[in-house]
């Protein structure tokens, strides 16, 4: 059986070693998390490539301008999407996001929009599905008006493109986030966002909310602080369907080996990166199923992975950005 954190490691240093000197390595960490269960010869010359051409077609002033690009080169060759037509159908995306009065500058809305892209196999998404994104931002601003902000758009285009009714979607939701609050998790855009996610499970809002705060314990108790920043990996250590005490065990243990390793990663990075391979593991378990269920599983599994680490790479280029401004000054 393939060790997956030796394979993660296999990947990111491949990427490590093409890296250009101004490339934030964690980002590269978050794209070898996507390109680890991918049959990549060469993932350093692939990132760089695709990155380059992500560049030139998006344009200097576009988000895919910073480090961000290399995260989004590696989502499109797991996917095996060609990266000019997803810079233009997210451009065209974009346009309609206006139409519809969804913000469309800024990193996150360019990230939105590409999720649709993608989910629309490289298309357009239908009008009808940024309508009903807009409707879902619309209905978290109701319940939640001084946390709901376009950090939240990467979600709620995920969401768009399921089933499930706005109305149903807002009455859950809001469900997870005031029983975590009850069981003393902190109010903010972290628990929101955890909201968000839990709703991917086959669970249900209550049991999806119970798990968590069961995971957050087993964590603790094996010396994993859970801090609000990490709520969005314990949630993804929810949606890896494993047993509480096997995934928490096991999200240690892969945290603890990430660390061991040089260049060493900051702990949240380790944890956050520990915790995705742990859902990898489970996504790639379900690709031996052939069942139309598992399918689609499958699917929201690996499109959470990349959601997560969407949010998670905004933060680092942001925060990248900050600092190099403040440096400059």
């Amino acid at each position: 059986m393939v060790d997956s954190v030796e394979k993660y490691l296999e990947v990111f240093e491949g990427l490590r070693r093409s890296k250009r000197w101004s490339t934030d390595t964690n980002i590269l960490r978050f794209a070898a998390l996507t390109l680890a269960a991918a049959d990549v010869t060469d993932p350093g010359a692939g990132v760089e490539a695709t990155a380059k051409v992500l560049i030139k077609e998006a344009g200097g002033f576009s988000p895919l301008n910073s480090s961000i690009r290399h995260a989004v080169a590696a989502i499109l060759i797991r996917r095996g999407l060609d990266p000019v037509a997803i810079v233009h159908r997210t451009k065209e995306t974009l346009a309609v996001f206006k139409e519809h009065r969804l913000k469309k500058g800024g990193t996150n809305p360019y990230l939105a929009a590409m999720l649709l892209v993608m989910d629309a196999g490289a298309g357009v998404p239908s009008r009808q599905t940024v309508v009903k994104m807009k409707e879902i931002i619309d209905r978290w601003t109701e319940d939640h008006w001084w946390l709901t902000d376009t950090g939240d758009y990467p979600m709620a285009a995920m969401h768009a493109t399921r089933g499930l009714s706005v109305e149903q979607l807002g009455l859950e939701v809001e469900e997870i986030y005031r029983f975590l609050h009850e069981k003393k998790f902190s109010r903010g855009n972290q628990l929101q966002l955890v909201s968000h996610l839990l709703m991917f499970s086959a669970l249900g809002p209550r049991e999806a909310a119970q798990r968590f705060a069961r995971m957050a314990s087993a964590l603790k108790s094996k010396g994993q602080r859970v801090w609000e920043s990490t709520y969005d990996e314990v949630a993804l250590l929810v949606l890896s369907g494993a047993d509480v005490e096997e995934a928490s065990t096991r999200a240690v243990e892969y945290r603890d080996r990430l660390r061991a390793v040089k260049p060493r990663p900051e702990s949240s990075i380790a944890f956050s990166i520990a915790s995705g391979v742990v859902l990898a593991e489970a996504a790639q378990k379900l690709e031996g199923l052939d069942d139309a269920k598992a399918a689609a599983n499958l699917r929201a599994v690996q499109s959470i992975i990349e959601a997560q680490q969407a949010a998670m790479i905004a933060c680092i280029a942001a925060t990248t950005a900050a600092t190099t401004a403040a440096t400059a000054s």
